[in-house]
């Protein structure tokens, strides 16, 4: 009676092992995560920076970087197909960094990431901005045509990542009215421009700080984020201010260092509110990049490249909202009357 009734049931009654997932124990998902992270980005990496040195390490981090996000926001078809573009973008940026042929570039590939709102292709080509502005300066022209096919090359592993996580091929963006599309294209580019030639005209040795708020708000806007704009004006503020006392005090170098390392753990825990997070982010990178007894100035040179930035960035969405409206009213889209419009 007793082996009839085990009979019915697997194993004698007792779980089977296999009928279910194990649970991970949290080392080995740990190990996992190290081990992603040391085959998507260390080993690349590495490997290019054997081959092409420290400039062609850092094309590929930079182009790794922008392949996975901008497969995350167009698709991982529509990046495969602007590789070689960001690769173009990474050497002329770093051809032309940071004189006023820079300034040109930056305006120009505003105004061409503009223009993709009239076909849904603006989050991906924020890209290409991305790498113009952030490009390492080269020596020669050589040195920017590695940069630039070391960064494509980047963006086409950054695209197999993005795809072994999940990346669809394509994620359809906001298509706008071809006027409107032409003022976007307009206005994106004369602010981008406008931030470069405001770093360049001052002479600062990191001129990118004005026009990278520009593009990370940007993306932010299109990802339904707007108040992202507030939160990082009022951090920057916010990092800016808390880094004048230590600048007053003026600890050792040893010290500064902890303070801005425990600044940016604790950053990292306040994902939920984005002012805090930017204003820790702020105040240890402030800290961090400031050299002996200069925390004061570089807290100045940091906090007015990044609000003006915000400021360039908020005219040109009252510009694009003022001309736009009036467009839309004068050329009515019945199809775009309900959509939620991120520029």
């Amino acid at each position: 009676m007793g082996e009839a009734e085990h009979g019915d049931v697997p194993n004698g009654g007792k779980p089977d092992a296999a009928a279910g997932p194990v649970k991970q124990s949290g080392a080995r998902r740990w190990l996992h995560i190290l081990g992603a992270v040391v085959v998507a980005i260390v080993l690349p990496v590495a490997v290019a920076g054997i081959v092409a040195g420290q400039l062609g390490a850092r094309a590929v981090f930079l182009g790794l970087l922008l392949g996975v996000v901008g497969a995350k926001l167009g698709g991982s078809r529509r990046m495969l197909y602007l590789a070689p573009a960001v690769g173009v973008a990474v050497g002329l940026g770093s051809f032309t960094a940071y004189d006023w042929w820079w300034v040109a570039l930056l305006a120009v590939t505003g105004a061409v990431v503009g223009a993709g709102i009239g076909f849904g292709w603006f989050p991906p080509l924020l890209t290409l901005a991305f790498a113009a502005t952030f490009a390492a300066p080269t020596p020669s022209g050589t040195d920017a045509l590695i940069s630039g096919i070391m960064a494509a090359l980047g963006v086409g592993y950054g695209i197999v990542i993005a795809h072994r996580f999940g990346a669809t091929p394509v994620v359809e963006g906001d298509r706008l009215p071809a006027g409107v599309a032409a003022v976007v294209a307009l206005v994106f580019g004369v602010a981008l421009g406008a931030g470069a030639a405001l770093g360049v005209a001052l002479g600062w040795t990191e001129p990118y700080w004005v026009p990278e708020p520009i593009i990370i708000l940007a993306l932010y806007i299109v990802t339904g984020k707007r108040d992202r704009i507030r939160g990082k004006a009022i951090g920057t503020a916010v990092g800016i201010a808390a880094a004048l006392p230590v600048a007053i005090l003026a600890p050792s170098v040893w010290v500064t260092s902890a303070i801005a390392t425990a600044a940016f753990i604790a950053a990292l825990t306040q994902a939920d509110k984005y002012w805090l997070m930017y204003g820790l982010y702020t105040f240890a990178f402030v800290l961090a990049l400031a050299s002996p007894g200069q925390v004061a100035v570089e807290a100045e040179h940091r906090g007015f490249e990044i609000l003006a930035g915000v400021a360039i960035l908020v005219i040109g969405l009252a510009v694009v909202h003022a001309i736009g409206n009036r467009l839309l009213r004068q050329s009515p889209q019945p199809e775009l009357a309900t959509g939620n419009h991120s520029i």
